[in-house]
């Protein structure tokens, strides 16, 4: 009986270590600026960050007047999952909160967005540029 016991409190142990390991997703902190053409893009436009392998949950920010964003995974996690994401800047679409300045060229940095940025642990800075001048025509407006 003795031997049964002993396996079974190393099995027991063996279950503690690697189940320890398999916690949430590990997030990277990342902060930055939306700058068009150079300038800040002011307040009211959201940034995500989508993980590229789509098993992960996206991360959002708000830009402020200054242009700048900090990513939330939730309502109480700050952070992007680790990993390549997808970045997407849209228009706020809120009575409640302030509504940025007209800025169709966006359609651009959404669904087709070729911007991408590697998420690593650790604080991190990634300022989104946007350069109107290579965008196509219809685009371009403002």
């Amino acid at each position: 009986m003795k031997p049964t016991i002993s396996l079974c409190i190393i099995h027991c142990a063996l279950c503690v270590i690697l189940l320890s390991g398999c916690g949430g997703p590990e997030y990277g902190y990342v902060t930055g600026k939306v700058l068009i053409d150079g300038e800040p893009a002011g307040e009211g436009l959201v940034v995500h960050f989508q993980p590229q392998d789509k098993s992960g949950s996206y991360s959002a920010g708000i830009t402020d007047a200054g242009g700048n964003y900090e990513l939330w995974f939730s309502n109480t996690v700050r952070g992007v999952q680790l990993g390549t994401s997808k970045i997407t800047v849209k228009q706020q679409q809120s009575e409640d909160l302030p509504q940025p300045k007209t800025l169709p060229f966006l359609a651009a940095f959404n669904k087709d967005t070729a911007l991408v940025y590697d998420v690593k642990r650790g604080s991190q800075t990634y300022d989104v540029v946007i350069d109107t001048s290579v965008l196509p025509v219809e685009k371009k407006k403002r």
